[in-house]
């Protein structure tokens, strides 16, 4: 017994001295890397200033489906909602497609500079300003549990974190994995510049940042001059655009209002097997396309997400030196994006307005890339 036993361990030992080495560090490595292939998911921290299945929703549900993204929460901002009605309206959406596992957390209720209500009838009637003023058309409510009306499904019954802000949340996530989290600022930015403001060694350990907003080579949208979000808190854009994150990539109107939503995307989406989200194009989609089978709808904040998900949809991408003007006057919340020129060399940073930082722009996409994607992700079990 003890001779077999004593062959069999030379047979075994000869066997092993004849496995190649590099066969074996690459089976450990295939080995190690299923795990950690898991962890390297993409993390996000979205910054909303969230509506009921709008282009900011749109922006949470594609990022919340996407199978290589982990959201590590939605910071609520104050814009096209107040921060009441975002925090019930997030809520809300990701109690209905069950991922409460994303934390919600309040943030600034007002822009930087606080509310300028007060001053809109004058602006309008001196600048010439739309009729779109987002939520400084209405009264800010005191609680998200009690808004003008309830959100749709009927209020949420999770709730935002407690213990903390959203500045304080951005500074954590980010500190937490350096080098790892793209914010998305798809509202006003007033949360993030608080946040480098109050802890700026924040800046070079953030991964990325990706903007919705802006009108670079257009004219504005909620002014002659401005885009809805960076007119909001012209004061915070100018903090970030001119904080020199590692990467700034900017989706503006230029593209933003040149890509539109309609019933043949509509009817993709609500043709699929029925999920909350699908329900939710049903609900509360489905009279709009019956009144006007011709409706169009930009998606504005999708294409963020869409041209992070797959970097190949964003077409038509331009470098340039950006700013923002924050005199209050006409220009208020005006983009200003300098082109290289032989006047401007892109090395030379001393030839563009000082703080000002070299970002990426998006000016076109591609759009049948984009609408596969988006219709993928919106109706995914």
């Amino acid at each position: 017994m003890k001779m077999k036993s004593l062959k069999w361990l030379m047979m075994l030992t000869l066997a092993l001295t004849l496995i190649p080495w590099g066969f074996l560090q690459e089976s450990n490595a295939a080995t190690s890397a299923t795990p950690a292939s898991i962890k390297e998911k993409e993390k996000v921290i979205i910054d909303a200033d969230m509506g009921e299945l709008n282009d900011d929703s749109i922006t949470m549900f594609m990022l919340a489906n996407a199978e290589n993204v982990n959201v590590l929460g939605v910071t609520i901002v104050a814009g096209n909602t107040w921060a009441e009605e975002g925090t019930a309206y997030t809520l809300r959406q990701l109690e209905l497609i069950k991922r409460t596992d994303i934390p919600v957390i309040v943030g600034a209720g007002e822009p930087l500079m606080g509310s300028r209500q007060t001053q809109l009838d004058a602006e309008q009637k001196i600048w010439g300003n739309s009729e779109y003023l987002g939520s400084y058309a209405r009264q800010r409510p005191k609680s998200y549990l009690k808004l003008a009306a309830a959100p749709y499904g009927g209020y949420p019954t999770t709730k935002p974190l407690s213990d903390t802000t959203a500045v304080d949340f951005i500074i954590q996530q980010v500190k937490k994995y350096p080098n790892q989290v793209t914010l998305f600022a798809i509202g006003p930015a007033t949360n993030i510049a608080l946040a480098v403001k109050k802890n700026p060694e924040i800046v070079p350990l953030v991964k990325q940042i990706i903007y919705m907003g802006g009108a670079i080579d257009i004219p504005g949208n909620t002014s002659p001059a401005a885009e809805f979000n960076w007119w909001f808190d012209p004061e915070s854009i100018k903090i970030t655009l001119r904080t020199p994150f590692k990467r700034q990539i900017v989706v503006p109107n230029d593209v933003a209002e040149r890509v539109y939503y309609n019933k043949s995307v509509y009817d993709r989406i609500v043709k699929m097997p029925e999920t909350p989200i699908v329900k939710m194009f049903k609900d509360l989609q489905s009279e709009r396309f019956a009144k006007n089978p011709k409706a169009e709808i930009f998606v504005w904040d999708a294409i963020t997400a869409a041209i992070f998900l797959d970097p190949k949809i964003a077409t038509k991408v331009e470098s340039r030196y950006i700013d923002i003007d924050d005199t209050y006057g006409p220009n208020y919340g005006k983009s200003i994006g300098y082109h290289e020129s032989r006047n401007r060399d892109f090395n030379k940073p001393e030839n563009f307005p000082s703080g000002t930082q070299k970002v990426e722009i998006v000016f076109d996409i591609d759009r049948e890339a984009f609408w596969n994607l988006y219709v993928k992700l919106m109706t995914k079990k």
